[in-house]
Parts: C-alpha cells; structure tokens; sequence
C-alpha cells in the first residue's frame, strides 16, 4: 500500500540527533523507525561486522562441541580429546585478543 499521508511534529536537536542514531543502529530511516515504534513492531537492531564475527565463531564453537558430543557418544575417546584440545586452544586464542 502506498504512503501519501505525511505526519509531521517538532523536536529539538538532541531529541533528533537521538532518534537518528537509534535509526541508524536499526539499519533503517527515521521515518521507518518513528512508524514502527508508534505501531508497536518490534524494532530489529543490525549487527556490526565486529558483531558479526563473534556470531561466526561462536558458530565454529557450537559446531566444534556437536563433534566432541557425537564422538563420546561413539565412544571414540581419542577423537574427543584431540578435538577437545582443538576447541579449547581456539577459545583461548580468541580470548586472548580481549587483553
């Protein structure tokens, strides 16, 4: 459905410089964040690459604990030790660069 009616009202600087930047960390116009708040949508935030990066390692770990899981379950215990120390060498690494 198209758009035609225009809804306008004041505010002042700090009020739009804050609304901006609360649109701007959703990823879309103030127009579009001022219509989904006053609907009462939930407002989605989009994540930075910093943030992005973390899901995706948090991802490799996920993956990493599924094999430990699958492999004991197998009784390979060789296979969980190794990749044991894989996964934990990786986390410490990463958090390593948190220092």
């Amino acid at each position: 459905m198209k758009r035609i009616k225009k809804i306008e009202f004041r505010v002042t600087r700090t009020e739009h410089l804050y609304i901006k930047n609360k649109a701007d960390k959703a990823g879309c116009t103030v127009s579009e964040f001022l219509r989904n708040t006053a609907m009462g949508y939930p407002i989605t935030y989009k994540l930075s690459p910093e943030e992005l990066e973390v899901y995706k390692q948090l991802n490799k770990f996920s993956d990493n604990f599924r094999r430990i899981g699958n492999l004991y379950k197998l009784g390979d215990v060789t296979g969980v030790k190794e990749t044991s120390v894989a996964t934990a060498k990786l986390i410490r690494s990463h958090l390593n660069k948190l220092k």
